[in-house]
């Protein structure tokens, strides 16, 4: 199978200190990519308001997001011993109905967290 042809027109460049590109070559030397294949797939991380994920990323991103509320709330209800099937399928509707919002407040926390790690 050979690759799509794809027609990029445009070229973008810029310039780095040293210190930026050592940093760059750094992030770089932990995958197969060249520094220029990295900065491009930055670019396009940036572009997507999405955190960087595709959109098939992001639906098993919400998917992944629904079960981990699903079960934190599911654990709440029985340790706090007021697990009923009524309750139960609530929570199952809220989740269902609020993907999207549970995938924000996950990602939300998930900058938060990689935010106060770095020096």
């Amino acid at each position: 199978m050979s690759k799509r042809e794809v027609n990029y027109p445009h070229t973008v460049s810029f310039r780095l200190t040293d210190e930026l590109w050592f940093r760059v070559e750094q992030e770089v030397a932990e995958t197969d990519l060249t520094a220029h294949e990295w900065c491009r797939l930055a670019v396009l991380e940036r572009l997507n308001r999405d955190h960087g994920l595709s959109k098939s990323e992001r639906i098993l991103f919400e998917q992944f997001a629904r079960g981990q509320y699903l079960i934190t709330q599911g654990f709440q209800l029985l340790a706090e011993d007021n697990l009923t099937v009524e309750e139960w399928k609530k929570f199952r509707a809220i989740a269902n109905e609020t993907i999207p919002e549970i995938a924000e407040r996950a990602l939300a926390i998930h900058v938060k967290r990689n935010a106060l790690a770095l020096p």
